[in-house]
């Protein structure tokens, strides 16, 4: 008896080969558009009338008259400031510490 073993060519075709060259022009393509390709720039107009806005531009501040000022000192903190020794005390004790 005679053992005969032969090799499996593949045997190309013309539809795979297709389907190949089809994938990489699709991924040369997107490759193209993410990181070559400059996006297209969109003007976005403004809404309203910039005729409302200009006062603020106008507007002249200085930091000490605002500082100075009664509503400005009339402000209190009601959050206590930290010490030297720490942070202050909270009224809640930790749940994780064991007593």
């Amino acid at each position: 008896m005679a053992i005969i073993v032969e090799e499996n060519e593949r045997k190309s075709s013309v539809l795979g080969i297709v389907g190949w060259l089809v994938f990489l022009i699709a991924v040369a393509v997107g490759i193209y558009y993410i990181f070559f390709a400059q996006p297209e720039l969109v003007t976005i107009p403004a809404t309203g009338s910039l005729g409302t806005i200009a006062p603020i531009a106008q507007l002249s501040l200085h930091p000490e008259t605002v500082v100075q000022s009664g509503a400005f000192q009339a402000l209190t903190s009601t959050i206590a400031l930290p010490t030297p020794a720490g942070p202050v005390t909270v009224e809640r004790t930790n749940p994780f510490v064991a007593p």
